[in-house]
């Protein structure tokens, strides 16, 4: 997140005022994030929506991210991917490890585990070294996710910094079998979203049908956007850009990272339509009139995807 985060956040941005700072729970507490707050975390029906309402202010005051003031950490991104019931879990049932790369508060590690992965198997990793104590506070499971298992890195950090840094120092090049990056990339420009590719390439595991999945923002018309305020701008009065892609411009993203680092891939993406849910795995992924004026245009659709190294 490094040109994403080139500053503190911009004057302004932690104004409760903004329309995706929600001051109402409402269909956010899913009945699967109620389930696992009750059931994995203990809390009393009675507490939920207390609790919820102070961790995101907790987690406003870190960063204000959109996803943050609408409570997107009580949805399980990962889990709605075509791919998770029937090759994430059983894989990680079986001994592999996967990485969360822009974990947030660690929901969908959280969700991993009370589908039945073991803890032990699971890593995450964000720029914000807060977010590991506030998502023991969230979930209250200290006991069961061990530290150490949370690296704050930035993946966009000068090469140097990186290849010393917690992800390549402590994880390690090349040990991870499946690499999960749901809502993430969708935050750079093209030539970061390129680098972090070819940075998320070399902490994938060598192993054929190692994996990367997860979700994001596209678009049926690929391209350059330029960011709504307050994060329109950089530190330096340039205007700040997001990529937004359609299957074909993704699958050209990471055949050129592949070719970058040496990586045979395999790259499959769909969007989903907000009218025709191809998987219909995402009843919660809501265009109604009140979210869709905030989107960056009216072509964006949820995109799915996997990279596979064959």
């Amino acid at each position: 997140m490094a040109k994403m985060l080139d500053g503190p956040p911009p004057l302004g941005a932690k104004s409760v005022s903004w329309p995706w700072y929600h001051h109402l729970i409402t269909n956010e507490l899913t009945p699967d994030a109620k389930k696992l707050l009750t059931t994995y975390s203990g809390i009393p029906v009675k507490d939920l929506e207390t609790h919820i309402y102070s961790i995101r202010d907790k987690a406003w005051g870190i960063f204000p991210w959109p996803c943050v003031g609408e409570f997107w950490f009580l949805s399980f991104g990962l889990a709605k991917h075509p791919l998770y019931r029937n090759m994430v879990i059983p894989r990680l049932k079986a001994g592999q490890t996967l990485l969360d790369i822009g974990t947030c508060l660690g929901q969908d590690l959280r969700k991993c585990v009370f589908d039945g992965a073991p803890a032990d198997n699971l890593f995450a990793s964000d720029l914000f070294p807060e977010y590991e104590e506030l998502a023991w506070d969230l979930f209250r499971d200290r006991d069961r996710i061990p530290p150490g298992h949370f690296f704050a890195d930035n993946i966009l950090a000068e090469n140097d910094t990186f290849t010393s840094g917690p992800l390549m120092a402590r994880l390690g090049p090349g040990q991870v079998d499946i690499i999960t990056i749901t809502m993430f990339l969708h935050l750079f420009n093209y030539e970061n979203q390129l680098k972090t590719a070819t940075r998320i390439l070399r902490l994938l595991s060598q192993k054929p049908g190692s994996i990367i999945l997860g979700s994001q923002a596209g678009s049926i018309d690929f391209g350059e956007q330029t960011l709504k305020p307050p994060f329109h701008r950089s530190v330096d009065g340039s205007r700040r850009t997001v990529y937004r892609h359609n299957p074909e411009s993704f699958e050209r993203l990471w055949k050129e990272a592949g070719k970058v680092t040496g990586v045979p891939l395999k790259v499959s993406a769909v969007l989903q339509s907000p009218t025709d849910f191809l998987f219909a795995a995402d009843s919660s992924f809501d265009y109604s009139v009140k979210k869709r004026r905030y989107l960056t245009r009216s072509e964006t659709r949820r995109l799915y995807f996997s990279i596979m190294r064959i």
